[in-house]
């Protein structure tokens, strides 16, 4: 159902997809959020490389803490998304932000007083993604009530918007958080701009948001009917394929960018926020642009056409030591990536039933946030064994291929996948 709506003295088309997914009040508390809430996310992500690197110097420990902070989403997801769709999305959300941001301060802490060590990073990351995986599922499935289905594309190209915006701000923040301060600032901002995050989720109205009866068989026969409604759907199957075949062998780069910065390039925790920066560039372009779009016409063959180009772009950065084309390439490479992610998280939602949407994106989750995990330790394993270049050119070749053999399997489908199914 949308929300109510303002027009604030400006026409919402003027904005395209934009203007008519702010057009819904409660949406406009979730982005403003989503956008503290992302900054506070990217720059973790640099602070939590940064501290590994300076504590192990290793490509596979590099490998080992990302595996460690988004494996535990691959298991969890599913399990995540069946007690949002039984208990509430909104209320799911709350709770599941709110532990999440005692954890990230707990490794703020220790990491500020200097009592962080490898294996207390291990168990906290692991604890940190156990949470994620409960709270993601459950926020993402709030979208749909929020602006209603013919703004989802919309409403997904905004939220990707403020996603790519704060992955060239928040590492440039936590460059200099990390400077001044040590790693441990940038992680502390991330529980600050978390807990604005559930504030916000409580501004949200939870009137008309679904929720199932609480007496309707086990949660694990909840989560098995979300994963019987998935491979009863041709469809959903190939997304999904999709997105698991760029998050293994493509999108890991951001996991071992730390030792491309200092090894390849010889440089430190400024010249990691450079190619941080010049991959959140590109992707923030390409995010606007599907965001102002927003629409699902056409969206598969976008789809389609920028995830080669991913594969193309991150192969090009993987072979050069000329810092200057390695940004460009970087830069296209993640503009490419976020298009296909748009694309098939905008057409899964489109697809999936409301039912059932929790359990389907928990299990997009699962794989959005659980297959790089797997590619992250794949990649930092080869890398202490081949090098950082060879191994993701290695990646990035065996992807092109993958992607180019599902490629006219996928076309057949479009008129499905883009239809509206009048849910």
């Amino acid at each position: 159902m949308a929300r109510r709506t303002h027009n604030f003295g400006f026409r919402s088309e003027m904005l395209g997809g934009l203007g008519r997914a702010l057009a819904s009040r409660d949406y406009r508390f979730y982005a403003a959020g989503h956008f503290a809430h992302v900054h506070g996310w990217w720059a973790n992500r640099l602070g939590v490389g940064w501290l590994t690197w300076q504590l192990t110097e290793s490509g596979a420990w590099l490998g080992i803490i990302a595996f460690a902070g988004m494996i535990p989403v691959m298991i969890v997801s599913p399990i995540g998304g069946a007690l949002a769709d039984r208990y509430g999305h909104r209320q799911s959300a709350i709770i599941a932000g709110a532990a999440g941001s005692v954890v990230t301060f707990t490794i703020a802490l220790l990491a500020l007083t200097g009592h962080i060590t490898i294996p207390l990073l291990l168990i906290l990351s692991i604890l940190q993604g156990t949470i994620f995986g409960l709270d993601f599922p459950a926020r993402q499935s709030l979208i749909p009530q929020l602006v209603g289905r013919a703004n989802i594309s919309a409403a997904i190209g905004v939220n990707s918007t403020s996603f790519q915006f704060g992955s060239f701000v928040g590492p440039i923040i936590a460059a200099f958080l990390s400077g001044v301060w040590g790693p441990g600032a940038p992680i502390l901002l991330f529980g600050i701009t978390t807990v604005w995050m559930v504030l916000m989720v409580m501004m949200i109205s939870g009137k008309s948001l679904s929720t199932r009866s609480r007496n309707e068989g086990s949660i694990l026969g909840d989560v098995k009917a979300g994963f019987r409604y998935l491979l009863a759907h041709p469809a959903l199957r190939l997304l999904f394929l999709l997105s698991f075949t760029i998050g293994v062998l493509i999108r890991p780069f951001v996991e071992i960018l730390p030792g491309f910065a200092a090894s390849v390039f010889g440089g430190d925790e400024e010249t990691l926020a450079l190619l941080f920066a010049s991959s959140g560039i590109g992707a923030f372009i390409s995010a606007i642009t599907l965001a102002y779009r927003g629409r699902t016409q056409g969206l598969t063959r976008i789809m389609l056409f920028s995830a080669v180009s991913a594969c193309i772009g991150i192969g090009l950065f993987s072979i050069t030591n000329f810092l200057p084309f390695a940004l460009v390439a970087l830069a296209l490479g993640s503009m490419m990536m976020l298009a296909a992610a748009v694309g098939w998280q905008s057409l899964i939602q489109n697809i999936v039933e409301p039912a059932v949407r929790g359990r389907i994106i928990s299990i997009n989750a699962a794989i959005g946030v659980g297959a790089p995990a797997l590619g992250a330790l794949l990649m930092g394993s080869l890398a202490d064994l081949i090098g950082f270049q060879a191994a993701l050119a290695t990646t990035a070749i065996i992807a092109l291929i993958l992607v180019a053999a599902v490629w006219s399997t996928i076309r057949r489908l479009t008129g499905e996948m883009e239809a509206d199914p009048g849910y």
